[in-house]
């Protein structure tokens, strides 16, 4: 199994960060915007966010597979 260095960890770390951070708050503002535009209630804040939080989930979903792909966790093909 591969050991991961400290700056290994650091760069999983950020893109855990980037992955969850990135879509969600786009998300949100995207629907913020619209709902400033449309004159709306936040429901399309509401609706950016979970759709941002969706697209995250995938991501770090994604991320994990190709670490067990890796071998990094000791599962997964050898």
């Amino acid at each position: 199994m591969p050991q991961l260095t400290p700056s290994g960890l650091v760069k999983i770390f950020g893109l855990v960060t980037a992955i969850m951070v990135i879509p969600m708050v786009g998300g949100a503002v995207v629907g913020i915007i619209l709902d400033a535009t449309l004159r709306s209630s936040p429901l399309l804040a509401l609706i950016g966010l979970a759709a941002g939080t969706l697209i995250a989930a995938t991501g770090i979903w994604l991320l994990i597979r190709t670490g067990v792909r890796r071998g990094y966790t000791g599962g997964g093909p050898k």
